[in-house]
C-alpha cells in the first residue's frame, strides 16, 4: 500500500504555471469557495474470472464531456431531489443501521444511496434492487437486465459465488434504462413498474471525498463498494452505456493503477487512491467486510498556488519526512477531486 501510495504522488507531482488570469480567478474562489454538491458513485466488483484477486468496473468519459473528459471513472454523479422522495420503495435495514456513519442527515443518507443506485443503472444497466416482497434472503437479486455471469461472479449480499444465473433476458431493460438516464422515468416508478425496492446493504460505504475549495465545480462524494449481482453484466458496448460514457472495462486494482502510473488511462485522484486501497484485498467478501469498517470521515486535498505554480496537495497522507504528501493533477485542476 505504501509504495501505491508513492507511486500515485509521484504521478500527480508535478507542479504546473498558474496563468495570471487564472490565478485572479483562485484568488476570488478563495474567497468565496463554490459549495460542494453531494454525489455518489459505486465501485462494482467481482472476482477474477481467471484466478485469485478482484476487478473493477471502469466507464471512460467521453472527450465531449466538460468535466474529466477521457477519464476512467467508476459510474456514479450527483445526488437528485428525486432521491429524496418520500415514496421510494425500501426493504430491509435502515441506511442509519448499516451504515450508521454515512451522514447524519438520515434523508440525506438514503438519498446518497439512492443515486448511488440510480446513477449505476443509468450508466451500465446494472441494477442494485431486490424484489419488493422481501422473498429471498439479502443476496437475492431481481429479474435483472439480461446477461450471463461468467464463472466466479459473486452474490451481492455475502460476496461468495452465485449458485445461477438470474437473468430473465427481458429486452425491455435497455428501454428502461434510457427512460431513467433521460428523466422521461424515474428510479420510483421503474422499481414500481417490476415489483422492486431498494435495500441499503446492497451496497457499502467506502470513502468520503470532498473537491478542493478552490475547485471551480466542487462536489461531496460517497464511494460505496458492491458486488456485481448475479445474472446481471454491466453494459460492454457503447450503444448499452450512458451518453456519458464511451468505454468500459474489468481490470484490476493493481493492473489499472500500473496503467495509469505508465500514462495509459487518466484518473481523477480519489478514483486512483480507491483503487489502491481496494488492491489489498484478495477477493470480493473481503472487501466488502472491510467497508463495513472504513473511516468515513471527509477527505478533501488542498489546492496550494504559490510562486505562480499550481500543487495538489494530499493531507490525509504523510511522506517519508513526516510532511503532508504532495502532487499536481496532471492538465486542468477541475480535475483534482471530482466525483468518481
Amino acid at each position: 500500500m505504501v509504495d501505491l501510495q508513492a507511486a500515485l504522488v509521484a504521478r500527480f507531482g508535478t507542479s504546473r504555471r498558474v496563468e495570471p488570469e487564472e490565478e485572479l480567478r483562485l484568488a476570488r474562489l478563495a474567497v468565496e469557495p463554490s459549495p460542494a454538491r453531494d454525489a455518489a458513485t459505486v465501485v462494482l466488483l467481482r472476482d477474477a474470472p481467471a484466478g485469485p484477486g478482484i476487478e473493477a468496473y471502469l466507464l471512460r468519459r467521453t472527450r465531449a464531456m466538460s468535466f474529466a473528459s477521457g477519464m476512467h471513472v467508476f459510474p456514479g454523479g450527483r445526488v437528485d431531489p428525486a432521491d429524496s422522495a418520500e415514496d421510494l420503495p425500501w426493504v430491509g435495514p435502515a441506511v442509519a443501521e448499516v451504515m450508521p456513519g454515512l451522514d447524519d442527515d438520515h434523508t440525506r443518507a438514503r438519498a446518497l444511496v439512492c443515486a448511488a443506485v440510480r446513477e449505476t443503472f443509468e450508466e451500465c444497466g446494472v441494477l442494485l434492487a431486490v424484489p419488493a416482497d422481501g422473498a429471498g434472503p439479502p443476496g437475492t437479486n431481481p429479474p435483472g437486465p439480461p446477461g450471463t455471469n461468467p464463472p466466479g461472479t459473486n452474490d451481492p449480499g455475502t460476496g461468495k459465488p452465485a449458485a445461477a444465473d438470474q437473468g430473465d433476458g427481458d429486452p425491455g431493460w435497455a428501454a428502461e434504462r434510457r427512460a431513467v438516464e433521460s428523466r422521461r422515468s424515474g428510479l420510483g416508478e421503474l422499481l414500481a413498474r417490476r415489483g422492486l425496492a431498494l435495500r441499503a446493504d446492497l451496497l457499502a460505504p467506502w470513502a468520503r471525498w470532498i473537491a478542493p475549495e478552490l475547485e471551480p465545480r466542487r462536489y461531496d462524494t460517497r464511494f460505496f463498494v458492491a458486488a456485481l449481482p448475479a445474472g446481471q453484466l454491466p453494459g460492454e458496448q457503447a450503444t448499452e452505456l450512458s451518453t456519458e460514457a464511451d468505454g468500459m472495462l474489468w481490470i484490476s486494482p493493481l493492473e489499472a493503477l500500473e496503467r495509469f502510473v505508465a500514462g495509459e488511462i487518466g484518473m481523477l485522484p480519489p478514483t486512483a487512491f480507491t483503487l489502491a486501497e481496494l488492491s489489498a484485498h484478495d477477493d470480493v467478501a473481503g472487501a466488502l467486510a472491510a467497508a463495513r469498517t472504513r473511516d468515513l470521515s471527509p477527505i478533501m486535498a488542498r489546492i496550494d498556488v504559490s510562486d505562480g505554480r499550481w500543487r495538489l496537495l494530499f493531507p490525509h497522507l504523510s511522506a517519508p519526512d513526516g510532511a503532508p504528501a504532495a502532487g499536481a493533477a496532471t492538465g486542468a485542476g477541475a480535475h483534482s477531486g471530482g466525483p468518481r
